[in-house]
């Protein structure tokens, strides 16, 4: 029997990148439902192309022309939308790529539903992370794989090994496209320049957010709430040829990699199956015509964003959600051409400033205000800097 698949943010290139996996077995996956943003045009051709009969557009401008123009269809829109999906029945694994805060809700009605979520959507460990693991041991037979290339790496180094065992993880970043750039130049980085990625094809969001490495960081706080590990056990190397993914690092000195080509239908196609390893069309590492492999200390001067997670996740309570919204809602405005490049580490230490440290227990709907509160502070950096 074919498990049945809800791809949230179909659209996407984790949306194309599991589409791929499901074309290559389709044997083995039935795409059930989808769930995009506004792109109703090429969220119909994937409808029509996989038979798919619920379609979710977050956007409600873009859920009516796609009723006019697919009247069989079910369609629905915004968060109400997206939790329906994730709750229906006949589905057995929810594919979460959404981009941002919009991913917390869905990936917690899974797990309510006791699915497994394939999850590429770092954010909502990063705003609820507390949140998700008490519903992950309310409800037991749901379970999250990692779907970013770094987390799903350490997944597989694991392979159900327990936590205690580990000493360090060490997550891998290209150190994106500004590793070399002189630093009296960042001020007048274009936003042409930031989506040129050295090694990944990715959205614009997640590109910039590689760019200035806050997507390390929001991966170092992913990563302590996925596996449970301190902060001081989480470590960053820049490697540029992004052929190593991550690399666990046990108690008796054995080191173990992740290795492979950078292409995210690996990790997705690792989550959906795991642990069987099936055939996948993609390219293989040839170690003799690779070379040399670099690894080097990240530079926090250079890469301000990574410092200011670290700082964030190890302060706890709601600090996390506010360094996320806040670096959502510059991100945007960087590439709007609003703010400098430079801004965005500003802006987010501007907002967690605001922090209020009276936070004993996070809960969804304290996570939720924080990442409002913190969306107002850095629409107020911006207009300061536009003024």
């Amino acid at each position: 029997m074919r498990k049945k698949i809800c791809l949230l943010g179909a659209t996407g290139s984790i949306g194309d990148s599991t589409l791929g996996v499901i074309d290559q077995h389709g044997d083995l996956f039935e795409l059930h439902s989808i769930a995009a943003h506004k792109n109703w045009e090429k969220a119909l051709k994937i409808a029509e192309k996989y038979q798919v009969q619920k379609v979710c557009m977050f956007n409600e401008q873009a859920a009516d022309k796609l009723h006019q123009a697919a009247s069989h269809l079910t369609v629905s829109h915004g968060m109400d939308g997206l939790v329906e999906l994730c709750g229906d029945s006949e589905v057995s694994v929810v594919v979460n790529g959404l981009v941002g805060a919009v991913g917390c809700l869905p990936t917690l009605e899974a797990v309510r539903h006791s699915k497994i979520i394939a999850l590429a959507n770092k954010e909502t460990m990063v705003m609820a992370g507390p949140v998700i693991r008490q519903a992950l041991q309310k409800y037991p037979q749901a379970k999250i794989v990692p779907v970013d290339s770094e987390h799903n790496a350490i997944y597989q180094c694991l392979a159900d090994r327990p936590i205690s065992e580990v000493e360090q993880m060490i997550l891998t970043a290209s150190g994106g496209p500004f590793r070399t750039l002189p630093l009296e130049e960042f001020a007048n980085i274009s936003v042409a320049q930031a989506l040129k990625h050295p090694t990944w094809t990715m959205g614009q969001k997640i590109t910039i957010d590689s760019a200035s490495m806050m997507n390390k960081g929001l991966e170092v706080i992913e990563a302590h709430f996925l596996f449970g590990v301190d902060y001081e056990q989480i470590a960053v190397v820049v490697h540029p040829q992004s052929i190593i993914h991550s690399l666990v690092q046990f108690r008796d000195g054995s080191l173990m990699a992740q290795m492979g080509v950078p292409d995210m239908k690996i990790p997705i196609q690792t989550a959906l199956t795991w642990p069987d390893r099936l055939p996948l069309e993609t390219g293989r590492v040839n170690l003799a015509e690779v070379a040399n492999l670099e690894l080097f200390a990240p530079d926090f001067e250079r890469f301000p964003c990574l410092r200011l997670a670290y700082e964030a996740g190890k302060k706890g309570g709601t600090a996390p959600a506010i360094l996320n919204a806040a670096n959502e809602v510059l991100v945007a405005a960087f590439l709007n051409e609003e703010i400098a490049f430079n801004h965005i580490p500003q802006g987010i230490e501007y907002c967690l400033d605001k922090l209020d440290d009276s936070v004993e227990q996070l809960s969804l709907e304290v996570a939720l205000e924080a990442d409002k509160s913190s969306r107002n502070w850095a629409s107020e950096f911006v207009q300061r800097i536009r003024n």
